[in-house]
């Protein structure tokens, strides 16, 4: 009997004014506004699309524990995946789901997976959709956004495509990871 399937199958299509897009078409607009924040806050940033499985060199050499590229795929990667550096070297990791609709209970322990996997400061959960109010409060009374092994979130944000391509600032839940 398996605990946990992380290769589950999700519906990986996004809904932009009444046109349904595939979830890939988000990754590179995502990737670009999340590299330049964390490069305007943090300085050198390295991000990478890895939903397919595929990690460049640069990624595997960062991580410290590469055990984990073992448990890794196709069917259970996060989107994007990297990390930031300063001139002493590797300082933190990210993590990046992006979800098509609503959030749901199993993203967030997804988001969560895969933060803890790659010991990710910042494990980002980024969907076109408000944060529903069962989340919040269910982090208001159970904390489920809470990392327990490194003391960190998951941080959720709602993506604004169209015009903007940026997660909409106000929209960071629990708090913006900026």
């Amino acid at each position: 009997m398996e605990v946990f399937n992380i290769s589950l199958c999700y519906n990986r299509t996004v809904e932009t004014k009444g046109k349904r897009e595939p979830e890939e078409a988000l990754y590179e607009s995502i990737r670009e506004f999340l590299h330049s924040k964390f490069s305007a806050r943090f300085g050198d940033c390295h991000l990478e699309i890895t939903a397919s499985g595929r990690f460049e060199e640069t990624l595997k050499k960062a991580v410290r524990h590469d055990i984990i590229f073992a448990f890794l795929g196709k069917k259970a990667s996060p989107d994007l995946a990297g990390f930031t550096q300063d001139e002493s070297g590797i300082k933190d990791f990210i993590t990046v789901e992006i979800k098509p609709g609503k959030i749901t209970l199993q993203d967030i322990y997804q988001a969560k997976l895969y933060g803890d996997l790659f010991s990710a400061k910042y494990a980002l959960l980024i969907s076109p959709q408000p944060v529903p109010e069962e989340i919040r409060r269910l982090q208001q009374n159970l904390f489920i956004l809470y990392r327990f092994m490194s003391g960190w979130y998951v941080y959720i944000g709602q993506w604004q495509d169209e015009l903007s391509n940026e997660v909409i600032e106000n929209s960071w839940f629990p708090e913006s990871p900026f």
